[in-house]
């Protein structure tokens, strides 16, 4: 019996050995000891790829007494390492993986890492000519493009306008802000928390009232007044491309500017020479900040601007243009209220194509990722919204945002911008 006993433990130690060996238990051991995130089986492969948003619902455990902001290895199931990024319980993505390697107890190594990502970012713009002579204001970085997600950077001139959506930023403020000041030659830094984002993140938040001072930048060789306590982050960079794009074709027509906000495209169509430019936003704040950049830019005799909302503009009008931009605030925030917001996209539209004259220009436009990363969204919307206005459309042209707003291949998702110029023509 005593024999049969020892017989049995060599037999378990001499398969223990062939099925782990020991190096392997030791790795495992250290893994576990320090700060990590098990992915659920099957959810791997996912983030192995690139996804950088690591749902609750795809989180088997936590090790490593894990608070908000922490950093972590994100692992497998057999304890392998797929990355690392920043927790946060409180929010739906539990954690936002990086780029690269950090040893995640060191804090050196973390920040170095992000360094390391901001670098790169600058970097990436300079090799898009950004900024120049001519144009001062761009997206630095893009969030989960730039592999930074939570962090998204305006450039204005010397100015950089953070705007933040994530704890793990929130937390590390100062380290940025020493980051981007050396990466962008000396930045002055102003935080633009994204109070509502952050409040998912479990987060509270102000706004500092001394943020409120007004930035200047130009863009294409026009000067603007940058209200960085305004939309976004003070300016829609996203439209640069586009609106370069568009303004040659307005020479000699009438424009009509929808959703104005700060004058981008009809500023940019007066400059190239069209005959009059209309804008309309039912922000008071957007339309005085418009008519001052038109002043800056010696255009107000071409451009006027009107507070008002823009479907009852168009209702009460009855004036056609040549050229209509049509460019509203994002309207499906996610997947769930798509069906709504095609509705509010069709009627908006059929509106703004019965305010074209016959054969004139539509650039219409939508911010929402729900309907950019769904394939034949925005096209199935405007062709709706033609049926309605008794229109036919020809499609010119469609694009997305400038150059400088990256994304990853792995995350589709930050593509969110859709532009689609099109002809319209009387189909009655």
């Amino acid at each position: 019996m005593h024999l049969l006993s020892v017989m049995l433990l060599l037999r378990g130690a001499s398969s223990l050995q062939r099925c782990t060996p020991l190096r392997s238990i030791r790795g495992q051991i250290q893994m576990s000891t320090k700060k990590s995130v098990t992915i659920k089986r099957g959810k791997a492969r996912l983030f192995r790829d690139g996804n950088p948003l690591v749902y609750g619902g795809a989180v088997a455990e936590t090790s490593g007494g894990l608070r908000r902001g922490d950093a972590v290895n994100v692992v497998d199931g057999a304890d392998n390492k797929i990355g690392w990024g920043f927790y946060n319980p409180d929010s739906m993505y539990r954690v936002r993986l990086l780029p690269g390697e950090a040893d995640v107890d060191d804090n050196d190594a973390v920040l170095g890492a992000v360094r390391v990502l901001i670098e790169a970012a600058c970097a990436r713009r300079g090799a898009l000519n950004l900024p120049n002579d001519a144009t001062t204001a761009f997206r630095l970085i893009n969030s989960e493009g730039d592999g930074l997600s939570g962090l998204t950077v305006d450039a204005y001139g010397p100015h950089l306008v953070c705007s933040i959506s994530a704890a793990w930023v929130e937390a590390r403020r100062a380290e940025i802000t020493a980051m981007l000041e050396a990466s962008y030659g000396g930045a002055k830094v102003i935080w633009r928390p994204a109070v509502s984002r952050l409040k998912s993140e479990g987060l509270t938040v102000e706004v500092a009232e001394d943020a409120g001072a007004a930035v200047e930048a130009t863009e294409a060789n026009l000067a603007y007044e940058v209200d960085v306590l305004g939309q976004k982050t003070g300016f829609y960079c996203d439209q640069r491309d586009n609106r370069a794009y568009l303004a040659p074709l307005c020479r000699g027509k009438r424009v009509l500017d929808l959703y104005c906000y700060s004058g981008g495209f009809a500023l940019a169509a007066a400059k190239h020479g069209a005959l009059s430019c209309v804008g309309v936003d039912s922000s008071r704040r957007a339309v005085e900040l418009a008519t001052r950049n038109a002043a800056r830019n010696r255009l107000e005799g071409t451009c006027t601007f009107t507070t008002s909302d823009v479907s009852a503009f168009l209702k009460a009008s009855d004036t056609l243009y040549d050229v209509v931009v049509c460019d509203p605030p994002k309207l499906a925030p996610s997947a769930r209220d798509l069906p709504k917001a095609k509705r509010k996209y069709q009627k908006i539209n059929a509106l703004a194509m019965n305010a074209v004259k016959p054969g004139g220009l539509l650039l219409t436009c939508s911010c929402s990722s729900a309907v950019t990363t769904t394939p034949g969204a925005f096209l199935g919307i405007l062709q709706e919204a033609a049926r309605d206005a008794g229109k036919r459309l020809t499609v010119l042209r469609t694009a997305g945002a400038a150059a400088d707003h990256v994304i990853q291949s792995a995350f589709p998702e930050g593509a969110y911008l859709t532009a689609v110029l099109v002809q319209v023509v009387d189909g009655r």
